[in-house]
């Protein structure tokens, strides 16, 4: 290893440089190495240098090779096999997901069709409770109230019926995997 001193671009060569690196990477610095050799580490910059990064780069290695945790064989079979049950079963299940989606969409399409078929009757069922209230009730504010209420009753049912069709939908599309 070379390092270069600052200001003129020379080359630092220390020939116990190899000796501090080799000390410290078996584990012997500054413990169980030469005083001579850690007093020479003392002095020349680039023993120092050397030292230091290297007993660094030691500890990272000891520090990632003890947290490192591999499972088991076990572990690792038990968890591939839950991995492809748990695909496989979702493989399977999406048909049955696009045939949900496609039901729901017709019955929402049906409902709309009967209600679009059934609103122009709609003036005529309310007129025709108009009669009927006039004919058997004694007002004929009773008679325009009742109508109202039916008019504003068939809108109710109509949105309630349309919110029990979507609600459902909405639900199933927003907790599905897919």
């Amino acid at each position: 290893m070379t390092l270069l001193r600052q200001g003129d671009g020379q080359a630092l060569d220390c020939p116990k440089e190899q000796v501090v690196v080799n000390a410290v990477l078996s584990g012997h610095w500054p413990d169980g190495a030469d005083e001579g050799l850690i007093a020479h580490a003392g002095e020349c910059v680039t023993c120092r240098e050397i030292a230091n990064v290297s007993l660094l780069l030691r500890e990272d290695n000891d520090a990632s090779r003890f947290d490192m945790r591999v499972p088991a064989a076990g572990q690792v079979w038990w968890r591939a096999a839950v991995r492809a049950r748990l695909e496989s079963t979702h493989a399977a299940a999406r048909p049955i997901t696009w045939m949900h989606g496609i039901t729901g969409a017709i019955a929402f399409g049906v409902m709309l069709a009967v209600v679009t078929a059934a609103w122009p009757m709609l003036p005529e069922a309310i007129s025709s409770v108009k009669t009927v209230a006039r004919d058997y009730l004694p007002s004929a504010e009773v008679a325009s109230a009742l109508a109202g209420g039916f008019r504003q009753s068939l809108l109710i049912g109509a949105i309630g019926a349309a919110l029990l069709v979507l609600t459902p939908l909405a639900v199933y599309f927003v907790l599905s995997d897919d």
